[in-house]
């Protein structure tokens, strides 16, 4: 059953599975399911923003709202686009929880930062915006997407303002590099090209990714130029129904270091070689199990808000 307050949908359980859940979590952090706010706020996505009461975020050819501080009711502009689908309410948060709690560290994270929840991105949008994400910062990545959007989106007007949709791959392998380069993509363009042409050309079809294993789907987008481990492992995440892949980046390999040393050697740094992403991939996936990429967020959040970084 769920009861709604504010931008957190509160969830009660029952049977078995609240009995077994209350043992680890304790009541206040467990029947907050989603912090819907915290989740648009926790460097998984980057075309969110608030005006006045409403926030208002951008998915594909979508602009999608609701209102903070209201039960959480998701608006869609055109329609088609449910708090279901973005927000991921399907998923068996109890089970998921239970199954990732195992690690003390993860456990504790669990309640220190109550209602975080991975989210469901459109696949077009989600991988070309992680190959704006290669080595910069989260306000330039937003900068970046939200120029592409103006240049290349369709407008939308909403409670009297202007946004704009994410442009299609169409859309943006119709454009020039010269284009795309006032956008402040720099050395992106390359690869923003790559995989819009692969896609507008039916080379690349992200939607059949999601029934294929994924090993299957890891190895298809890299192929794509410009696709990394990192990169391909943020499409699977957040937008190709793999809740298994973990994304590891610098704040992740950080905390691989620091947590669990017996995973990841003394002697490694930070910015890892190809083959030591992979090593310490496998091991990872393996330590969390299937839901591996919820542990990924909860570490990922914390080792960002320990270091005071802006979202």
């Amino acid at each position: 059953m769920q009861e709604q307050r504010g931008a957190v949908i509160y969830l009660t359980f029952s049977g078995d599975k609240f009995n077994n859940t209350r043992n680890w979590l304790d009541d206040v952090t467990l029947l907050q399911h989603l912090n819907a706010e915290l989740s648009i706020n926790s460097g998984q996505e980057f075309l969110w923003g608030q005006i006045g009461d409403a926030w208002y975020g951008i998915h594909g050819g979508s602009i999608i709202r609701f209102k903070a501080g209201e039960p959480l009711k998701l608006e869609s502009f055109p329609q088609g686009v449910s708090a279901q689908e973005v927000f991921r309410l399907g998923d068996d948060i109890g089970a998921i929880f239970e199954e990732i709690s195992r690690d003390s560290l993860v456990k504790g994270l669990l309640g220190r930062y109550p209602g975080l929840r991975l989210m469901r991105q459109d696949p077009e949008q989600c991988l070309f915006s992680f190959l704006c994400a290669s080595n910069t910062n989260i306000p330039m990545i937003r900068r970046m997407l939200h120029s592409l959007c103006k240049r290349f989106g369709s407008p939308v007007e909403i409670d009297g303002h202007r946004f704009y949709t994410f442009p299609s791959a169409g859309a943006l392998d119709r454009a020039s590099e010269a284009d795309l380069g006032a956008s402040g993509l720099g050395y992106r363009v390359k690869a923003m090209k790559a995989a819009a042409r692969e896609m507008a050309r039916g080379r690349l079809d992200l939607e059949s990714l999601k029934k294929a294993s994924y090993d299957e789907a890891r190895a298809r987008l890299l192929e794509v130029y410009g696709v990394g481990p990192k990169i391909a492992d943020c499409v699977l995440l957040f937008s190709l129904e793999k809740l298994e892949a973990f994304p590891i980046d610098v704040w992740i390999a950080r905390a691989l270091a620091g947590h669990y040393e017996w995973l990841y050697g003394k002697k490694m740094s930070d910015k890892l070689t190809a083959r030591q992403y992979e090593d310490l991939s496998n091991e990872i996936r393996h330590y969390f199990g299937r839901h591996a990429g919820y542990a990924q967020q909860y570490l990922y959040y914390h080792m960002r808000q320990a270091a005071g970084k802006r979202w």
